[in-house]
C-alpha cells in the first residue's frame, strides 16, 4: 500500500496531466511569423509542420489562438479549435512612410488606396505541388457580427506565389453567407452561397492545380456539392497555390465612407485536413456527385444570367416606353401601372441572349402587337 504522501503526489500528477492536456495549446499564434510550425492533431492533419502567421497579421495576442472546449469555446471534435479575431484598426505592415515595391503603395494595410485598406489575422501554408489535392475543414462563425458590405470579408483563400496576381480562389462572407469564388475564371464564377452562422459547417475542396483545362474544382458543404468547375485553377505555369486560413477584411475605405468600421470579426476552424486523395481525408459522410438547385435558386440564377448591361437596359427602356405610352393611352390606364405590367409580361424573354434580335424593328412590332392583345384581355 502506497504511503499517503505518494498518493497525494500521484493525484497531483494526474490532475496536472489532465490540466495541461486541455490547456497546453491555449496560446496565441499571432506572432509566429518566422518559422513554420505544426498545429496540434486535435485541430489539423495532413499539412505537417507547414504553418506560419501571415507577415501582415498585426500580431496582437487575441488575433490567432488555439482555444479549448474547457474554456467555453466552440469545438467541432476533440477539445481544441483554432480561433481568429480582427478588431478595427488592426492593420499590419510598416508605418515608416516606406513604399511597397510590388504595388507602389504604402507599405502597410491601413494606408493602401488602389488595392484598398485592409485588416487581417491569417495563418498560411507552404505552396502546394501541382496536380490533384483534397482539403477539408469545419468552420463556425458566431452570431451577432456586422455585415461587411460594401467591403470584402474573405475567410479562407488559396493565394498565388506570384505577387502580381490576386488570390486563385477565396471564400467571401461580406453578405453574411459563405461563397466560394474563383477569380482565375472570373469574379462571376462562384458556388452556391451557404449559411454558416451559429453552427459548424463541413467544407471539402477537391482541386487539380493547373494553368490549363485539366484543372478543376469540386466543392462541398456538409456533403452537398456547391461548385463544379473545369478549367484553369492557376494563373500561369510557374504559379503555385498556398492556403491562407483566417480573416481578411478588405476595401475598408468603402466602410469608412459610411462612417463604419466593420465591428469585430470572429471565426473558428477545426478538423483542418489535407490529403492527395479522398480516402485519406477520412470523412464520415458521403459527398454528392452534382450540384442540386431548388426552384427558387434556379429562378435567381436565370435572373442573374439574363441581366443586361447598363447600356442595354437604357435601350430596352427606351423602346418599351413607346409601347407603354400607346397601351396606357389606348386603355386609359396609369402609365406607371402599365409600365410594371409590361415589364412583367416581357420578363421571360431572353433579353441578354437575343438582345439585338428582340430590339430589331420587326421583333418590336411583333412584341407591341402581342402586348396590345394581352392588354385587351386584361384592361
Amino acid at each position: 500500500m502506497l504511503p499517503l504522501m505518494s498518493k497525494i503526489k500521484t493525484y497531483i500528477l494526474i490532475c496536472l496531466t489532465l490540466f495541461y492536456s486541455s490547456y497546453a495549446y491555449a496560446k496565441s499564434l499571432s506572432n509566429e511569423k518566422e518559422d513554420y510550425f505544426c498545429l496540434p492533431k486535435d485541430i489539423s492533419n495532413g499539412f505537417g509542420c507547414n504553418w506560419k502567421s501571415s507577415s501582415r497579421t498585426l500580431g496582437e495576442e487575441h488575433q490567432i489562438k488555439i482555444v479549448s472546449k474547457d474554456e467555453g469555446h466552440p469545438v467541432k471534435d476533440g477539445n481544441l479549435s483554432l480561433r481568429f479575431e480582427v478588431r478595427p484598426g488592426e492593420c499590419g505592415g510598416k508605418f515608416d512612410g516606406s513604399i511597397d515595391e510590388a504595388t507602389g503603395e504604402a507599405n502597410n494595410d491601413c494606408d493602401r488606396v488602389e488595392s484598398g485598406a485592409s485588416e487581417r489575422a491569417e495563418l498560411k501554408t507552404k505552396p502546394f505541388k501541382r496536380g490533384e489535392s483534397w482539403y477539408s475543414w469545419s468552420i463556425y462563425i458566431p452570431e451577432g457580427q456586422e455585415i461587411f458590405n460594401p467591403g470584402s470579408l474573405k475567410i479562407g483563400q488559396f493565394h498565388s506565389t506570384i505577387q502580381k496576381y490576386i488570390q486563385q480562389s477565396h471564400w467571401e462572407h461580406n453578405d453574411g453567407k459563405y461563397t466560394f469564388i474563383n477569380p482565375v475564371c472570373g469574379f462571376d464564377c462562384k458556388g452556391k452561397s451557404i449559411n454558416i452562422i451559429g453552427k459548424w459547417t463541413d467544407i471539402v475542396i477537391n482541386v487539380n492545380w493547373s494553368e490549363n483545362d485539366k484543372g478543376f474544382y469540386h466543392v462541398w458543404a456538409d456533403g452537398k456539392m456547391i461548385y463544379d468547375y473545369e478549367g484553369p485553377t492557376l494563373y500561369e505555369k510557374k504559379n503555385k497555390a498556398y492556403l491562407k486560413l483566417g480573416i481578411y477584411r478588405g476595401f475598408l475605405n468603402k466602410l469608412w465612407k459610411e462612417n463604419r468600421d466593420g465591428g469585430i470579426s470572429v471565426v473558428y476552424f477545426d478538423d483542418i485536413k489535407y490529403a492527395k486523395n479522398l480516402k485519406k481525408l477520412n470523412l464520415n459522410y458521403e459527398l454528392d456527385k452534382e450540384v442540386k438547385y431548388t426552384d427558387e435558386e434556379l429562378k435567381e440564377i436565370n435572373k442573374a444570367n439574363n441581366k443586361l448591361s447598363d447600356e442595354q437596359e437604357k435601350v430596352k427602356k427606351y423602346y418599351l416606353s413607346f409601347i407603354i405610352k400607346k397601351i396606357a393611352k389606348k386603355f386609359n390606364e396609369d402609365e406607371i401601372k402599365i409600365e410594371n405590367w409590361v415589364y412583367l409580361k416581357t420578363d421571360h424573354l431572353p433579353w441578354k441572349e437575343d438582345f439585338y434580335k428582340i430590339t430589331s424593328r420587326k421583333e418590336l412590332s411583333k412584341l407591341e402587337k402581342f402586348l396590345i392583345e394581352e392588354a385587351n384581355k386584361e384592361f
